[in-house]
């Protein structure tokens, strides 16, 4: 094996689910840790979103996906490699990623030897970063980068999917703030069929995080389980399309949770918070009959 590039900000490392990964000394996250960036980003956002479905519709029209925190770039190609499986049977598409920096793809590049979902991903990713962009065939891939909450405002896309994988709340704060969702969900779809309306996908379970999606007008549901994760989250802007949305027991926890607020959420806007969770109960028919 080559020996792979050293870089004074990353490393490449072997997870304790003996994946190999990328570590970000700067702010100690390893990227999808335990089980490593292919199996998460095949897991938690191509399986979940049904995505291999979506593509294979016998349609014209354009499916649009966000990847919101393009890192290593392993949940877009996983997307390319979903899409090449259907050869000539996938719909047009488009990936539109959203990146602040992009030092770390430059990095899982130079080290491409270690990660077999490179292979002959080199001259795409290379357009990627040269100029914004890469198109073949009825396929076409953006590269935004920047600030994601001054990216988002201006964007010309509208989702069906999103990708969403920031780094966690403990670095990147404001990328789970409900500021940010009620941004990010004034570009979305909002129809009441699968190809009018946007599905979101994301590996935080954290009740703080599913209340600034409540609170940004998303319906919030259950993900599944990833690495040692028991459970990751969905959202949607329409409540049929998710497979199990937040339930009482779920309410329940939320009523004990210590840290039930979004992360922006001031003290003065408290109250305000719990009401909009109990009216989306309520409105759920999930409400217990004595709420606190």
């Amino acid at each position: 094996m080559v020996p792979h590039m050293s870089s004074p900000l990353f490393e490449i490392v072997t997870t304790k689910m003996g994946a190999v990964s990328i570590r970000n000394n700067l702010v100690n996250e390893i990227m999808h840790n335990p089980v490593g960036p292919w199996v998460e980003a095949n897991g938690l956002y191509i399986s979940q979103s049904q995505l291999k479905e979506r593509l294979s519709e016998n349609t014209q029209d354009e499916l649009i996906v966000f990847d919101v925190g393009l890192g290593a770039a392993a949940n877009a190609l996983a997307a390319l490699a979903c899409a090449d499986s259907l050869g000539e049977k996938c719909r047009p598409w488009r990936l539109v990623s959203f990146e602040r920096d992009l030092d770390l793809l430059r990095f899982a590049m130079e080290n491409a030897d270690q990660f077999e979902h490179f292979s002959g991903r080199r001259p795409a990713l290379q357009s990627l970063l040269d100029d914004g962009i890469f198109s073949a065939g009825s396929f076409t891939w953006h590269l935004r980068q920047g600030e994601f909450l001054q990216l988002i405002e201006h964007e010309e896309f509208k989702p069906h999917i999103i990708f969403y994988d920031p780094y966690s709340p403990q670095v990147n704060r404001e990328m789970w703030s409900t500021s940010c969702f009620k941004k990010l969900y004034a570009r979305c779809l909002h129809g009441d069929d699968l190809n009018s309306s946007t599905q979101l996908f994301t590996y935080s379970q954290a009740t703080g995080i599913r209340v600034a999606l409540l609170s940004a007008g998303f319906f919030v549901g259950y993900g599944i389980s990833t690495g040692f994760k028991e459970q990751t989250t969905q959202a949607s802007t329409v409540l049929k399309f998710l497979k199990k949305p937040l339930d009482e027991a779920w309410f329940k926890r939320w009523q004990r949770s210590g840290a039930r607020y979004p992360l922006d959420c001031e003290p003065e806007f408290q109250a305000q918070v719990d009401a909009s969770v109990e009216k989306y109960m309520l409105a759920q028919g999930i409400l217990p009959q004595q709420p606190y």
